[in-house]
């Protein structure tokens, strides 16, 4: 067939037209949900989720293995899809989704606007139960504790050492308790998006397995309009209630809204929402087991009305309704909707619900005789004070301390909480989950506040102590002293020449000098080699120092630490933090507290050597160092797990391993097939 030179001249010109058209773009920011890389233990459940950004309406398609899965929410061809993604965004999700094949799965995903369609998969691993990391007979354990120093490094640990029992000829005058742990090792501390984590996915990854970007607990980073609407992954303690019905513990020196009780059974992307936090304790407390919940954060348990001026609750940082595929596909009743309720009486809803409610030491050492089934204790509006403040009202009770301008007199101690606790717990014969932090080592570590530092993680031993002699007797029992990361940079550099008295003396040097040739006054006081000694600190019969305050006192640097005013004596007040009511705050600002943010930067009244830091902020921030973990376990030799360099993510399935039964005795195992059996 002959082609005119006219028709070839019209086909040219035709193609360069189209050429030269601008391209419709293709959806953007398309994802699959878990990421590539997820680790999930047989029979645990997460959310899968297809999302993308683009110009509606909107559809998706998911397959597993190449087999097609059907959305449990998210309408195909329309603009608002599952009704919790922004707009301009499409989401589909599957809720509650069990893979109980251990191997290598891929999810493979398709999504669509109105421009054209884009592809996205991700690659995720099942592991099986009843396996040992290290391949020996798998250890079965009633009974888990995790002891977590919140950023608590190996510095912390020997400092804490060192003033409780001092050094002789080169050896420690005695060990810790967590010292005295048969198998030592090494976790790494990243989380999904850096190397440095903060609490919330440092607690989270032991718990799920996963990992969570910064701020986020116990779901996948999503777009959708409310953090508690992201996809989940299941937490070990719902896993173990499940599978064998077994009992949660939560204790904490800080606010219970706080990151690390949180990533034990709270599910969102904002760590900070503390009034929906703390209503899904009790909200899906069926899920979790809950029995026990013991720390500060009275605030958010208070209804917001004229009658409670230290309320926090807020209907900006609650949720609800939550979706109804995410209540179906967790198994939640619909009372666990939830609902934006700041005018909500939660401590009396937990009364109703059976648990005894106490909110100072006395009430709770009346129930050591005789525990209740179920426990709330919240002894402070916000976190509850540190150590040495706490000591100081015990041994001058008459005079009014910190404590009292914090309108919590009468806190019990860590190891005190802890001691009620486990009674609580025994009394479910399935066994129990019981975490434990010692919150205040991570927030004075901000704060470059040593000496309670140093108290905290005494204070944080004595609990540890509670814990091994519990399994020490119940023989069926593993516990694990960990840290979610290390924080500040905590460093020994030496100890105090001179005594209290002459470095208060020493001069005030606001004024950095660059030249090598000028020496600062508190410089030459560090003693540092042969001229640090063997400090030595006079314990009194509470088991804390009776002043830390000593001539050779041990002297801290912090490696992450930020510009400060250092005199290497004790603050006289601690540093009001963040996680108090607001009107709590200004009650103390009045009374001549200082908050965080002028500390250490308000010249008017430093005090001390001017020494500036390597972070730009106002207080120590956390470190990406590996941290120590110490490994206890009666009736079996399950710490051997635990010995070497291990992930934070490890653990989990450590812990997971040991605690379920043989096949067949579990829940987990009747039910897991329930979704798909590949």
């Amino acid at each position: 067939m002959k082609v005119s030179g006219r028709s070839v001249r019209v086909a040219v010109a035709a193609l360069a037209a189209a050429l030269s058209m601008p391209a419709l773009p293709l959806p953007a920011s398309v994802a699959v949900i878990p990421p590539s890389g997820a680790r999930f233990l047989e029979g645990q459940r997460f959310d899968i989720r297809v999302e993308g950004r683009g110009t509606g309406p909107f559809s998706a398609t998911l397959a597993i293995d190449g087999v097609n899965v059907a959305f449990t929410s998210g309408a195909q061809n329309s603009l608002d899809t599952d009704g919790i993604s922004p707009e301009g965004w499409g989401g589909f999700n599957v809720r509650g989704q069990v893979i109980s094949k251990p191997g290598t799965h891929t999810l493979s995903a398709t999504f669509s606007d109105s421009t054209g369609t884009v592809a996205s998969s991700s690659t995720i691993r099942v592991l099986e139960v009843h396996a040992s990391s290290h391949g020996a007979r798998r250890a079965s354990v009633k009974n888990i504790i995790i002891m977590l120093g919140d950023g608590m490094g190996i510095a912390h640990r020997t400092a804490a050492r060192i003033v409780k029992y001092g050094v002789s000829g080169g050896d420690p005058n005695g060990m810790l308790e967590m010292d005295k742990f048969p198998g030592t090792g090494l976790v790494s501390t990243h989380s999904l998006d850096s190397i440095v984590t903060d609490s919330a996915p440092g607690m989270a990854c032991y718990t799920t397995g996963n990992h969570f970007k910064n701020s986020q607990e116990g779901v996948y980073p999503a777009n959708v309009t409310n953090p508690f609407y992201q996809p989940r992954v299941e937490y070990l303690a719902e896993y173990l209630h499940r599978a064998k019905g077994t009992s949660l513990g939560l204790v904490t020196t800080a606010d219970v809204e706080d990151a690390t009780p949180a990533a034990n059974i709270v599910h969102t992307g904002n760590r900070k929402a503390g009034t929906g936090i703390c209503d899904q304790y009790f909200d899906e407390r069926s899920n979790s087991g809950l029995a026990v919940l013991l720390g500060g954060g009275r605030r958010w348990f208070q209804p917001r009305d004229p009658a409670h001026p230290y309320s926090s609750r807020s209907a900006s940082s609650d949720y609800g309704p939550m979706p109804l595929d995410l209540l179906a596909g967790w198994s939640l009743p619909p009372s666990a909707a939830g609902a934006a309720d700041p005018t909500r009486d939660l401590i009396a809803e937990f009364q109703g619900a059976g648990f005894t409610y106490v909110e100072d030491w006395t009430r709770l050492a009346l129930l050591k005789a005789s525990p209740p089934d179920r426990l709330l204790g919240l002894f402070g509006y916000g976190n509850m004070n540190v150590a040495v403040d706490k000591v100081a009202k015990r041994r001058n009770p008459r005079r009014r301390g910190v404590v009292d301008d914090y309108h919590a007199p009468d806190q019990p101690m860590l190891d005190e909480m802890t001691e009620v606790a486990r009674k609580v717990l025994r009394k479910n014969r399935n066994g129990f989950f019981l975490m434990v932090e010692g919150a205040h080592i991570d927030k004075q570590s901000h704060l470059m506040d040593a000496e309670r530092v140093i108290d905290e993680v005494i204070e944080f031993d004595a609990a540890v102590g509670v814990a091994r002699r519990f399994a020490e007797s119940s023989r069926d029992t593993v516990v694990l002293v960990l840290a979610d990361h290390e924080c500040s940079g905590f460093s020994l550099i030496g100890a105090l020449t001179v005594t209290p008295t002459a470095a208060a003396g020493l001069p005030d040097e606001h004024l950095p000098s660059s030249d090598p040739t000028v020496v600062p006054a508190h410089q030459p006081v560090v003693g540092t080699s042969d001229e640090a000694g063997f400090p030595a600190y006079a314990i009194a019969p509470d088991g804390y120092p009776a002043t830390l305050d000593v001539k050779g006192k041990v002297l801290v640097g912090y490696g992450a630490g930020a510009d400060r005013y250092e005199t290497w004596l004790s603050e006289p007040l601690p540093v009001v933090d963040a996680l108090l009511p607001d009107a709590l705050k200004v009650e103390l600002g009045k009374a001549g507290y200082a908050d965080e943010g002028m500390h250490y930067l308000r010249k008017s009244d430093a005090r001390g050597l001017f020494m500036r830091g390597n972070v730009s902020d106002y207080e120590a921030l956390h470190t990406a160092t590996d941290v120590p973990v110490s490994a206890f376990s009666s009736g079996s030799d399950l710490w051997k797990e635990f010995v070497g360099v291990q992930t934070n993510t490890d653990i989990f399935f450590k812990l997971a391993r040991a605690a379920l039964p043989p096949h067949g005795e579990s829940r987990v195992q009747a039910a897991k097939m329930t979704k798909t059996g590949r």
